[in-house]
């Protein structure tokens, strides 16, 4: 079964077991192929994914489980 993006992103950070940017966290994707992206924009896609993700973040489509928590400099870990 093919993996969420949110789900990649957590896994990276949990390797990485540092706070880390959604840029960088989409030059690791890119560069392990672990993800296909389809959008034209693919950086937004994986921020938004995040922030939807995000305990301390709110907006429409919140999901419901928080996995991540952004810091005011746009770090995103793990809560």
């Amino acid at each position: 079964m093919k993996k969420a993006i949110h789900q990649i992103a957590a896994e990276i950070l949990s390797a990485e077991k540092r706070p880390m940017t959604a840029e960088e966290i989409y030059e690791i994707i890119a560069a392990k192929g672990l993800y296909e992206f389809k959008a034209q924009s693919p950086k937004s896609v994986l921020r938004n994914q995040l922030r939807r993700h995000s305990s301390n973040v709110t907006g429409p489509n919140q999901a419901t489980t928080a996995i991540f928590k952004m810091s005011p400099e746009g770090l995103f870990s793990l809560t």
